[in-house]
């Protein structure tokens, strides 16, 4: 089959797998190396509830196995890797007819700010794992993190112009849309245009503003800053989807009692088979958000995950995480 034939699904498809990379004490985690660990392991063990779970651990394993001991839906891999943010580093996978399509696209640690020169070889060690002999994997120079695009499912595709006009400032607009209609075999392409919330390194990731939560429906994380939230609720209510109609749009709180210069976003959840992780700050804001979740994914399960750590660096449940669907159509 060839590239266009292919569609990249949306998140509340059916699911193979979670990826995700334990933190490690050579790591930018090390000072708050038990911490992080707790969080991980949360979100670990909500997933294998609902999915396999498919966990990289550095080359040596031994203190993550000993901690992790034996679990059902585990499956642990031994390789390197610098970070632990894999939705940005790991495979795109899109599907058609039941054959499954992994995109390796290249990763230089969110524009040369930290090292990523093991995590830009991670999918090249995934490929040759027994789980993906059945994909097809294609590589790709153009550098594009999972985080940055979030997809309907339907071939609309969702991203923040300022984000990639900051990676690609040698591209202009056209080129870097034609990169990604090409490589997603997209009919509809949409955008904001934010600067991204304090303390985001990856310079505004959509996964921290606006995600889809259904085809037509779209939700977004206010901001601290009331302009802010102006500005991007006028860009949101510009939008249309691939008929002309306009999006149904669903706001998220601020977490309130929380550092404000750490990008805390409660739509930077992880969808899996029957459930949602849902990142909670221990914020009176918690209740309110997992509400809205509640009634965003009514056939979903919702789970509430501690994600404060996650966010001193910078990050969250989605961002820790990257998705396998199942050998859809």
């Amino acid at each position: 089959m060839k590239l266009a034939d292919f569609r990249l699904p949306a998140e509340w498809e059916a699911q193979d797998a979670l990826i995700m990379a334990w933190p490690t004490a050579g790591s930018d985690w090390h000072s708050v190396l038990d911490r992080i660990q707790h969080e991980y392991l949360t979100i670990l063990d909500i997933a294998r509830a609902h999915q396999p779970v498919i966990l990289l651990v550095d080359e040596s394993g031994d203190s993550a196995e000993r901690l992790l001991g034996r679990r059902d839906g585990l499956e642990t891999v031994r390789l390197r890797y610098n970070d632990t943010w894999c939705r940005d580093y790991g495979p795109l996978v899109m599907c058609r007819d039941g054959r499954r399509l992994a995109l390796d696209f290249q990763f230089n640690g969110w524009g040369g700010k930290f090292e990523a020169r093991l995590d830009n070889r991670v999918n090249t060690k995934l490929a040759a794992l027994p789980r993906f002999t059945e994909f097809e994997f294609r590589q790709s120079l153009f550098e594009l993190e999972g985080g940055a695009i979030e997809s309907d499912g339907e071939g609309t595709l969702l991203i923040n112009r300022h984000c990639f006009r900051t990676r690609h400032s040698y591209l202009d607009d056209a080129e870097i849309d034609e990169e990604l209609k090409s490589w997603f075999n997209l009919t509809h392409l949409i955008e904001i245009d934010m600067p991204p919330m304090p303390g985001d390194d990856t310079d505004g990731h959509i996964d921290t503003l606006v995600r889809f939560a259904a085809p037509g429906r779209l939700v977004f994380q206010e901001q601290r800053d009331p302009g802010a939230t102006q500005a991007l609720l006028g860009q949101l209510e510009a939008l249309r989807d691939a008929e002309g109609r306009p999006f149904d749009l669903v706001s998220m709180p601020v977490p309130e009692e929380i550092d404000a210069s750490l990008p805390a976003s409660y739509v930077n959840y992880i969808l899996i088979n029957g459930g949602v992780v849902l990142p909670q700050f221990g914020s009176r804001s918690d209740q309110r958000a997992a509400g809205i979740a509640a009634e965003l994914f009514e056939d979903r399960e919702i789970h509430g995950v501690d994600a404060v750590v996650m966010a001193g660096q910078g990050g969250g449940p989605h961002c820790a995480s990257m998705h396998i669907p199942a050998a859809l159509r």
